[in-house]
């Protein structure tokens, strides 16, 4: 299971969209950084949910926002020629504080085990940490996996409405995600070890 397989035709539908931004004076750069305060919303809005549940429904719209601006920073520094290597910096770093603040409230939800869901989101940085080695390593950048970004942001999604609907006092989906995150980043992890061994000389 790779989400990233679809990566290609959404970043086409994409292109009048990056161009409208790129006509207005919009950078990639500053595409690249909204990605940070849109997560931290989408965290705020995890942490505050038992005392207002409405809240979880915003998480699948962040995320959906997430996604779409790491896709839009990418194909907009092509299409303009913006490429430059702080550019990837910003892009990488962004990445990594997305992930924790979408991530890490949850380990502070009812039902949840704290242990298990901070272990999980540590497994994914390794994770993604393992692709950006590869790449400088002089091999490719690794996306893939289980549980790559786009697959965090689905389960993150799909336990927020499961929540909403079930309440607050039912603390089921919290409980759940946290083994799933663990065992898919853990999968993700070692997939792209074996590949970048399997790849690099």
């Amino acid at each position: 299971m790779n989400l990233y397989a679809t990566k290609g035709a959404v970043n086409a539908r994409l292109i009048p969209l990056v161009d409208r931004l790129a006509a207005a004076g919009v950078t990639p750069d500053q595409v690249t950084l909204a990605a940070v305060p849109v997560a931290a919303i989408a965290g705020a809005c995890v942490l505050a949910s038992p005392q207002v549940p409405v809240l979880l429904l915003a998480v699948p719209l962040l995320a959906a926002v997430r996604i779409v601006l790491n896709l839009i920073d990418g194909n907009m520094a092509r299409r303009t020629g913006r490429i430059h290597p702080r550019g990837e910096l910003f892009n990488e770093v962004g990445d990594r504080l997305a992930d924790i603040a979408f991530l890490v409230p949850v380990a502070f939800l009812p039902g949840a085990s704290s242990q298990v869901v901070l272990l999980g989101v540590m497994t994914g940085l390794m994770a993604s940490y393992v692709g950006i080695t590869s790449k400088a390593a002089g091999g490719a950048r690794l996306y893939g996996g289980i549980l790559s970004k786009p697959g965090r942001m689905a389960l993150l999604c799909i336990c927020a409405v499961w929540a909403f609907l079930v309440g607050p006092a039912d603390g089921t989906p919290w409980t759940v995600f946290g083994p799933l995150l663990l065992l898919g980043t853990g999968l993700t992890l070692l997939e792209r070890i074996v590949t970048a061994v399997r790849r690099l000389p």
